[in-house]
């Protein structure tokens, strides 16, 4: 991998922060074991901020304690981990990464997680968050599409599969081994390990959201947030799921409780909304937006 170019890199990448906010709309249910909705959606929320990041961005990592990020952005030929700082959102240094790049992640210790995913193959390189260096890789079977962080700061959780059989490796950064495999249902887009990391949330295509055993691969709870899943995360907390929905019309994000698979209210995304992120606070969300044409972050207080 080459090596991280610092601050000249800025000069050389097309910072754009136009996004129109979309107005929230409503959640949707099934007839199966719907995620009830006790409050309207928050039509007049605004983002506090928009942070502009690389276009064609694909994917972020959760905001660092020194303020910065991590973007996956680039084209099918051609691909690059840019590090920013917030809340401006300069560049501070970028290094090529693998074309078949499709997620990423990182850990409050600083540990890098980059997901590969080719067609019948995939990986996860571990990368020293100060030096960008790759500390190892560990190779899989099937190609793999996303990845989480487990609060303990060294467990990665990586979704491997095709959208009809996926399964979650559990990986040990420490010392690159698969601790095990965990089954999730059918056409799951996104994945959060629940704060304890005794349970896995797993979010589907269709909005379905499954909250599965780590230990055994039970899945305890099963509720619709509305149709169109794309990205979920969770509050530091445990308390609160935040899934974001998107298709050609609408987008937004609803705001579940945990406890009670109720969806306390909906926040605004817009267009082209590819993952929401939080931060370490559990006050803010992070709505990455990404087209050929530009790229953002949209910042929420919640």
């Amino acid at each position: 991998m080459a090596r991280v170019t610092r601050r000249g890199a800025a000069a050389a990448i097309a910072l754009l922060s136009a996004a129109l906010v979309l107005p929230a709309c409503g959640t949707s249910g099934t007839s199966a074991s719907p995620a009830k909705s006790t409050t309207a959606a928050s039509a007049g929320t605004r983002p506090e901020r928009i942070v502009p990041v690389p276009k064609s961005v694909l994917a972020a990592t959760e905001p660092q304690p020194n303020g910065t990020m991590w973007a996956l952005a680039g084209s099918p030929v051609s691909r690059k981990l840019f590090e920013f700082g917030l809340p401006g959102g300069q560049v501070v240094g970028s290094i090529p990464v693998s074309n078949a790049a499709q997620a990423v992640a990182q850990s409050l210790t600083g540990t890098i997680g980059l997901v590969l995913g080719a067609k019948n193959s995939g990986a996860l390189e571990l990368l020293d968050g100060a030096t960008a260096k790759v500390i190892r890789t560990v190779r899989f079977t099937e190609s793999a599409r996303d990845v989480a962080i487990g609060s303990d700061g060294t467990t990665f959780y990586v979704l491997t599969g095709t959208a009809a059989d996926s399964s979650v490796a559990v990986v040990d950064s420490e010392n690159g081994q698969v601790r095990g495999t965990i089954p999730v249902p059918p056409d799951v887009v996104s994945l959060v390990p629940g704060v304890q990391q005794t349970t896995l949330y797993v979010l589907q295509r269709n909005g379905r959201v499954s909250e599965i055993s780590i230990a055994g691969g039970k899945i305890m709870a099963s509720f619709v947030v509305g149709d169109s899943g794309q990205s979920l995360a969770i509050s530091p907390d445990g308390s609160t799921l935040y899934a974001l929905k998107d298709t050609a019309a609408t987008a937004n994000v609803a705001v579940v409780d945990v406890a009670t698979e109720t969806v306390r209210r909906a926040l605004p995304a817009p267009s082209h909304c590819l993952e929401v992120l939080t931060s370490a606070s559990g006050s803010q969300l992070y709505e990455v937006v990404g087209t050929a044409d530009y790229g953002n972050i949209q910042v929420f207080a919640v």
